[in-house]
């Protein structure tokens, strides 16, 4: 399966937004939530699975059968709101996945690296430097 660079971004952003500290969002809440409808379930599912590996989420994740039984999830960690500091900008994004488009493969650690270049290119043509 192939992982959703926007679906990625999506769930981040939509957990920033929801988030409460010391409460947790749960695997439902994601697959029904308006903000993804137009990702299919097993997408998103795919992407908490991959966010839980990356450790930008602290979270728990249990399988049965080769699908997710249940996760849960009640805060971003420091990398995850680095990551998403990165990539948040709707301008920023879109450069980054102009830049990834043609490659068949990207890895997350990758779009945050690409995405923090082109923030930093952003600032210095602001500031008047090629």
């Amino acid at each position: 399966m192939r992982l959703n660079q926007d679906c990625v971004r999506d769930v981040m952003l939509y957990i920033e937004d929801k988030a409460v500290f010391g409460k947790f969002l749960f695997l439902d809440e994601f697959l029904e939530a308006s903000e993804l409808s137009n990702y299919e379930k097993d997408t998103i599912k795919y992407v908490l699975a991959k966010l839980d590996e990356t450790n930008y989420l602290k979270s728990s994740i249990q399988w049965v059968n080769g699908d997710i039984y249940s996760f849960s999830t009640g805060m971003i960690t420091w990398n995850g709101h680095k990551f998403l500091d990165t990539i948040r900008d709707n301008k920023v994004w879109s450069k980054t996945k102009s830049i990834t488009k043609d490659f068949a493969s990207v890895s997350i650690s990758l779009i945050e690296s690409i995405g923090s270049k082109v923030i930093a290119e952003m600032i210095l043509n602001q500031m008047g430097n090629p």
